[in-house]
């Protein structure tokens, strides 16, 4: 195949998982590490991708974020470790708040224990009914029908007479100063969960770093365990807690 061909169809990869690293271009097209640098270099230098340690963005990475249908089209391999190993922190007879996110909802169809689970997300709870050991308490409120999560102010009020043994929790954006969600609804109700809850469990993707977001669910130390699919690196770990378990999924599972 010749480059020029081979650099198409990687833009075409590209947009279909918004993340490619210079494995996924070798071990999709069989080439050499080498050749695939020089592609990424290709693709750089004409403006088309973005350049990050170990791989490319698109160019417009982290300035939109999609909706709930189209990320549980895209969802990758990582997505499923992440969303395996946080099925390892549920525990039998205890009361869970599991945010709406393609990730989570991955967990929620791996859970066959006898426990409690209160959520906003019209996906988990379908997910759930097919488990007859898990008692689902869903949220009230009106569909977003975009990102499939309920939201009122009953909500609000039901959510202050819980408390949760842990809140699972995920986000389109992560900085210095906070987890994020793009919907202002969404990050209401899963803060709220959050500040009811005896442990909060973030996962997220390493990407997520780059994201731009809006609303703040908690700040970096209210997270007890990060489960992502990447190393961090020393500025990102510093970000977080102390007490702060950091699980790279992908070398557990």
């Amino acid at each position: 195949m010749s480059q020029e061909k081979r650099v198409e169809l990687i833009k075409q990869l590209l947009d279909e998982r918004q993340e490619l690293s210079t494995k996924d271009i070798m071990e999709e097209f069989g080439i050499s590490q080498d050749t695939a640098r020089r592609d990424i270099v290709l693709l750089t230098k004409r403006g088309e991708v973005r350049r990050t340690h170990g791989g490319i963005l698109p160019l417009d990475f982290g300035r939109s974020v999609p909706n709930f249908q189209n990320r549980l089209a895209s969802f990758t391999r990582e997505k499923t470790q992440i969303a395996l190993e946080a099925t390892k922190y549920f525990k039998p007879h205890h009361v869970y708040f599991v945010d709406a996110s393609t990730i989570l909802l991955k967990t929620c169809q791996n859970l066959s224990l006898p426990l409690t689970i209160v959520t906003h997300s019209l996906d988990n709870c379908i997910a759930l009914a097919e488990q007859n050991k898990v008692k689902v308490k869903v949220l009230s409120g009106t569909l977003n029908h975009e990102n499939r999560f309920f939201y009122s102010n009953t909500a609000m009020r039901e959510l202050e007479n819980i408390v949760f043994d842990t809140v699972f929790i995920a986000a389109s954006g992560i900085d210095e100063h906070g987890v994020y969600l793009l919907d202002q609804e969404d990050a209401e109700i899963v803060g709220r969960a959050a500040r009811r809850a005896r442990q909060v469990i973030l996962v997220a993707e390493h990407q997520k770093f780059t994201n731009k977001s809006y609303y703040r669910i908690c700040s970096l130390d209210q997270v007890s365990v990060f489960i992502t699919d990447q190393e961090l690196s020393p500025e990102e770990k510093m970000l977080f807690s102390p007490h702060t378990q950091i699980k790279v999924a992908s070398k557990l599972n």
